[in-house]
């Protein structure tokens, strides 16, 4: 039993760090890092989880939390945190750990060309898909922050966007 119990331990030590390692080396690659990770999600409370639809898997997905700024929303003044991780098929989900209840804001966006940047039109609308927390389209100018914002309960919040490509 107890050599059944080590040789498993040993095996499933031996997938995870395999599949940390390679995570790790795509992250590398893509010139992700450490401090632009997710909060590990159900970790605490309160917690913002943000799932991401209409991710293909090109690229980084870049996903930003926001408190409230009449002049500074989606700048970094304003910025609570930034999470990248390697955009992968599907849905992916991310979470924000937070300091207190309140109103926030998230912004995404598909770093297509993984150069950490969004890259822009002529008339400085997104060029990548992009999403606000709100699901609203963005139209001829750039939103403020009650165009995005949401409560965060004490208990955290969960949320849905969808990237516009």
């Amino acid at each position: 039993m107890f050599i059944k119990r080590s040789l498993y331990t040993l095996a499933l030590s031996g997938a995870l760090a395999l599949s940390v390692s390679g995570v790790s080396a795509q992250a590398k690659a893509l010139d992700i890092r450490p401090h632009e990770a997710a909060a590990v999600c159900g970790a605490r409370s309160p917690q913002v989880k943000v799932i991401v639809e209409n991710v293909t898997s090109q690229g980084i997905l870049t996903v930003e939390l926001y408190r409230p700024s009449k002049r500074d929303f989606l700048k970094k003044a304003s910025r609570v945190h930034r999470i990248r991780v390697p955009a992968q098929n599907g849905p992916q989900t991310v979470c924000f750990d937070v300091k207190k209840a309140g109103a926030y804001a998230v912004a995404a966006y598909q770093d297509l060309d993984a150069d950490r940047d969004l890259d822009q039109k002529w008339n400085m609308m997104p060029a990548e898909p992009f999403a606000l927390s709100s699901k609203k389209k963005l139209a001829f100018a750039m939103p403020v922050f009650d165009d995005a914002a949401f409560q965060v309960p004490s208990e955290g919040a969960a949320i849905r966007i969808t990237l516009q490509r």
